[in-house]
């Protein structure tokens, strides 16, 4: 849990609440401190205030979803209004709390940032399992999905009216941009790719 409040002493009483529930907790006094080592920390819940010197939550919270991270963002505030409470959440914030907060809205949002944290590394190791599939060709994309129906060599040779030594060319060319070596693993990946919306590979 991170915590990124510029009132010390509110800062200290969450601190305490999480710390007693066995969670770790660490705390930045601005955006700017939070946001220099946010991509070194661990993913976790990040609590942000509003109200900031500086920049304000929405700006670093705006700030933060440039970069390579899997935080999820709850901001909070004791003076903002709805339009604010519209700005965090289509920039991706998780929730919108008010201070005071109550110790189970508190936990609640720490059980949803987890969920957030946990589907986005999930999608991060599978954009790593899947980018070398952004390296093949169009032609060799062709060669893959068209074996991907099951189709022998000879058949997709026909299908793109090239010659069979074309389409075993093609073959290694793709075992090697995939650095797999057999076509059964390289149709499995791309079976996979294919499974995850925004993950297929490149048509």
């Amino acid at each position: 849990m991170y915590i990124v409040d510029d009132e010390r002493d509110v800062a200290e009483t969450i601190g305490m609440t999480l710390q007693g529930a066995g969670h770790q907790v660490a705390s930045f006094t601005s955006g700017d401190a939070f946001l220099s080592v946010c991509e070194d920390l661990t993913p976790g819940c990040v609590l942000l205030d509003l109200l900031l010197p500086q920049k304000d939550g929405l700006q670093v919270q705006e700030e933060l979803e440039q970069k390579v991270s899997c935080h999820a963002v709850a901001v909070v505030t004791g003076y903002g209004d709805v339009p604010d409470a519209v700005r965090a959440m289509r920039a991706g914030a998780i929730d919108f709390l008010r201070k005071p907060f109550s110790r189970s809205e508190l936990f609640d949002v720490l059980d949803r940032a987890q969920a957030y944290i946990d589907e986005c590394l999930r999608r991060r190791e599978a954009a790593q399992r899947f980018a070398p599939l952004q390296g093949l060709s169009s032609r060799e994309n062709q060669v893959l999905r068209a074996l991907g129906r099951g189709l022998s060599t000879k058949q997709v040779a026909s299908e793109l009216a090239v010659s069979v030594r074309t389409i075993d060319m093609h073959r290694a060319n793709i075992m090697k941009k995939l650095k797999i070596g057999n076509m059964t693993a390289a149709l499995l990946l791309a079976r996979d790719a294919e499974a995850l919306a925004g993950l297929s590979p490149r048509r």
